[in-house]
């Protein structure tokens, strides 16, 4: 544990040095004089960083189990063409105990039409089953069950904030709120291992606050049509705050808690509070 944590300081301390001497690059293909149809064009991007939370949860064997989880992960955006991306992110975990959940990922991946611009529309596949590609005695991926549980979505973007508004202290500065579906063809059961049903439909919306100079703040609201349908970790409710710089050679830092977030009156089924939200560091690039 000792030498990870040494480890562990070590990469971010580069990380770190990284973002002072590459930032006047927009992308690697400036740094090494390289420009193709892929180095060079910014097309290929994404980060790489440090991930730790704490999660609570019980078993079929109802005991409390908590689960320190860091991880190294690593993002890849490619831009297909226009607004088509596929997108994946690895995470490794540092903390190999038996005690990871079983529904805890390896992999993400999306693919679809992300549009940023104000007043547009997004949509596609988003997929966060638990892909198991580094324990070694974890539990065995099924891909194609994997498949059937991840989501259809479609989303549209609203920015309230004019270019004139009094609220822009910057060019970040921006109210943007995002009302999105979700269905998914399958869903799992309260452990995130085995089916529980299909068709299962999320209705959000979403609502981030840039500050000034990339720092906003958070939240989202979750509505759940068919109640049978929702799972402990389904959160009424959603929220976190950061840094954020989309430009490659950044560092970013953020706190989000995603998962288990409950209005007064509604059941609660996890033990889940501020300090199992997850703090992340990470550092752009791009090719």
């Amino acid at each position: 544990m000792i030498m990870k944590s040494r480890i562990l300081g070590l990469f971010l301390l580069l990380i770190g040095i990284s973002s002072v001497s590459t930032a006047q690059y927009d992308n690697f293909g400036q740094m090494w004089g390289i420009e193709n149809s892929v180095i060079g064009t910014g097309k290929v991007r994404g980060d790489i960083g440090y991930a730790f939370s704490i999660i609570s949860y019980k078993p079929k064997d109802d005991t409390l189990y908590v689960f320190p989880r860091n991880s190294v992960n690593l993002n890849f955006d490619f831009n297909l063409y226009k607004h088509l991306h596929l997108r994946t992110s690895f995470y490794v975990d540092m903390n190999t105990s038996p005690t990871k959940p079983p529904f805890l990922s390896d992999l993400f991946y999306q693919i679809g039409w992300y549009d940023w611009h104000n007043k547009s529309f997004s949509f596609g596949y988003e997929n966060y089953q638990p892909h198991n590609l580094f324990q070694k005695n974890g539990r065995k991926t099924d891909w194609l069950e994997n498949f059937r549980r991840g989501f259809f979505f479609a989303s549209y973007n609203y920015d309230l904030l004019s270019r004139r508004s009094g609220m822009k202290y910057d060019e970040s500065s921006q109210i943007r709120i995002v009302p999105a579906i979700r269905y998914f063809y399958e869903y799992s059961d309260k452990y995130g291992v085995n089916k529980a049903g299909n068709s299962k439909i999320t209705l959000s919306t979403a609502a981030r606050w840039t500050i000034a100079k990339g720092i906003y703040i958070e939240g989202a609201v979750y509505y759940y049509p068919i109640k049978d349908t929702k799972l402990p970790w389904d959160a009424d409710y959603t929220y976190g705050f950061g840094i954020f710089d989309w430009r490659a050679f950044k560092m970013n830092f953020s706190y989000g808690n995603w998962i288990a977030n409950r209005f007064p009156g509604n059941d609660k089924e996890m033990d889940h509070d501020f300090f199992n939200g997850e703090v992340k560091a990470t550092f752009t690039w791009a090719l």
